[in-house]
């Protein structure tokens, strides 16, 4: 599988007609950070909602420090009517951290959803993350 371009053996090198170069490449800005961030982001408000730290999770939100190739949102997450695809790729830069701080308090009854909520969460960011690469 052509060596000498420096490209190393892969899952599909030894499957013929096949090329990892071919395959197909999803679409992140409309399938993940438009489709699946989206989604997900609506799960999470009603959530919050339901549970109670939807004020420690804006509170935190509101309280995100800038980095190379991070843009601090301008406003609470609720007040966002529409967002862009370079906002929703921040958000998922930084959505697990904010929900772990959100979701830290959990009361008797809260300690299972709260862990299956940021499993959830953890597990879209992992996909986008492999995704990308």
């Amino acid at each position: 599988m052509c060596d000498n371009l420096g490209i190393a053996q892969n899952i599909f090198h030894r499957l013929n007609r096949i090329s990892a170069s071919d395959m197909y490449k999803p679409d992140m800005l409309h399938t993940i950070y438009l489709g699946l961030f989206n989604r997900m982001m609506d799960r999470i408000e009603g959530f919050l909602k339901k549970h109670g730290p939807l004020q420690a999770f804006d509170d935190v939100w509101k309280a995100l420090q800038p980095y190379p190739g991070f843009l601090v949102p301008k406003k609470a997450y609720p007040e966002v009517s529409q967002w862009q695809g370079k906002e929703m790729r921040n958000l998922g830069r930084c959505i697990v951290g904010v929900l772990a701080v959100a979701l830290d308090q959990p009361g008797g009854a809260q300690v299972i959803p709260f862990k299956r909520a940021l499993a959830s969460v953890r597990a879209l960011v992992d996909f986008n993350m492999m995704a990308q690469y």
